[in-house]
């Protein structure tokens, strides 16, 4: 009777065993082929949709910041076009339309620019001996400067002893953010002209240049 007993016994325990083994193997299958990759897969799409949200962000802010530079760039060219700055108006112009090749108004206002800046590449400005002219507008021209000054009253004093000289003397007043009163004694319409002529200006030192105005 015992003996039948321990049998059954046995039995019952060697069955329990093949549950637990059949169950246990089932709880790994489940795990590793269906709800660890299920939370890689979830953790995966949490990760990329936190780098898509970042790069949205980066890209907004990247744009955020094109824009300021397109309206900074319009906003110093139009007070360069209103002081009739043509050169440095063109340049902020230009960069503007590269940001923003689409928009129209720095290309049209690139064109007024070019307008004036075409009627400005002729201009000849006389120069009479004897006499100080006083240049406050952009000319696009090369001028021999000889002297420069912060102060108005000491550039116009040097010009006018020169020009009792007999010479044509020419001012060209402050522009932009220079602050000097600059004495010029001659102009040319091309850098290669002024620099050949720069040399037969050597009696007045070694701070004779050239500035294209």
């Amino acid at each position: 009777m015992s003996e039948n007993s321990g049998n059954g016994s046995g039995k019952v325990v060697g069955i329990i065993i093949i549950i637990v083994v059949v169950i246990a193997a089932g709880v790994g299958a489940w795990y590793f082929l269906s709800y660890k990759p299920e939370q890689e897969a979830k953790e995966k799409a949490r990760l990329e949709a936190i780098a898509k949200k970042k790069a949205e962000k980066e890209k907004k802010a990247k744009a955020a910041q094109k824009k300021a530079r397109y309206n900074k760039l319009i906003e110093d060219g139009d007070l360069a076009f209103s002081q009739e700055n043509w050169e440095t108006a063109n340049s902020l112009y230009s960069d503007a339309s590269t940001l923003y090749p689409n928009e129209q108004y720095p290309k049209d206002q690139l064109l007024l620019v070019q307008a004036k800046l075409d009627e400005l590449s002729g201009l000849e400005i006389p120069s009479e001996p004897g006499v100080v002219q006083t240049i406050s507008t952009a000319t696009d021209r090369y001028y021999i400067i000889i002297s420069s000054s912060i102060d108005d009253d000491l550039a116009m004093d040097y010009a006018n002893k020169l020009a009792s000289e007999g010479n044509a003397v020419k001012i060209i007043e402050p522009y932009n953010d220079k602050k000097f009163y600059r004495v010029s004694l001659a102009d040319y319409s091309s850098q290669q002209e002024a620099d050949e002529a720069a040399g037969s200006f050597s009696e007045y030192g070694e701070g004779v240049w050239v500035l294209k105005y």
